[in-house]
């Protein structure tokens, strides 16, 4: 940004030229975005630097008063508590929080992703980490390296036998009732009906009822942190 006029210069160009930058910068801000600085964003995550160099990064970041960290396919992310995710997009979204407490809400997005569908899992692209509840708490102790368990087997074996198994289950699990689910398939009820006799002889357990809704809904949470590491 430079300023042309005729004549000598004036203490006055200093000022215009400071407000003409902040008001560019405005626009380009509220049109635009900041450009992701990946080292900064490394740095408010980052439990171990202290407060006041986080703080430093966070204001580099155009920042205000608080945030929430996301991970995503590519890389992590510092947002504003308003930023929406882009369509077909799997992200994990940390809480809101003051900048100083960003490490933490980078802990949530990171656990929050592993619950995200892939995509030859017809699950949720997009897992809060304030929505898990108690699920939260198997991240921590189920991944890539620990034993599954007896249903979760049963599910990838289930989830093999026919490319419909896995999205009625999920539909099953996911939805409200039994009709819910076949409108979120596009199928007949009674197609539903027949699918699921066959996908719980596959499981070996009925998944029509409370307690079997539970089981398969434990089951599909644990297949995925063993996929998600």
């Amino acid at each position: 940004l430079w300023l042309e006029r005729p004549g000598p210069p004036s203490p006055v160009d200093a000022m215009v030229l400071e407000r003409a930058s902040a008001a560019a910068r405005a626009v380009l801000d509220r049109t635009r975005g900041r450009v992701v600085d990946p080292a900064s964003v490394e740095v408010v995550l980052d439990a171990s630097a202290d407060e006041r160099t986080r703080l430093r990064a966070a204001h580099r970041l155009g920042l205000g008063a608080t945030a929430r960290a996301v991970v995503t396919d590519a890389v992590p992310l510092v947002v504003p508590p308003q930023w929406t995710p882009p369509e077909r997009s799997r992200v994990g979204l940390g809480t809101v929080v003051n900048l100083v407490d960003l490490p933490l809400s980078g802990e949530q997005a990171r656990t929050a992703f592993r619950f995200t569908a892939t995509e030859d899992d017809p699950g949720p692209s997009v897992v809060e980490y304030a929505e898990l509840g108690g699920l939260a708490v198997l991240a921590d102790a189920v991944g890539p390296r620990t034993k599954p368990v007896a249903d979760v087997h049963s599910l990838e074996n289930a989830r093999t036998a026919a490319p419909w198994v896995l999205p009625t289950l999920v539909a099953v699990a996911g939805a409200p009732s039994l009709r819910a689910a076949a409108n979120t398939l596009v199928v007949h009820h009674s197609t539903l009906q027949e699918r699921l006799a066959h996908a719980e002889h596959l499981l070996g357990w009925p998944v029509r009822d409370p307690a079997g809704r539970l089981r398969l809904q434990l089951a599909i949470a644990l297949w995925r942190l063993h996929r998600n590491g």
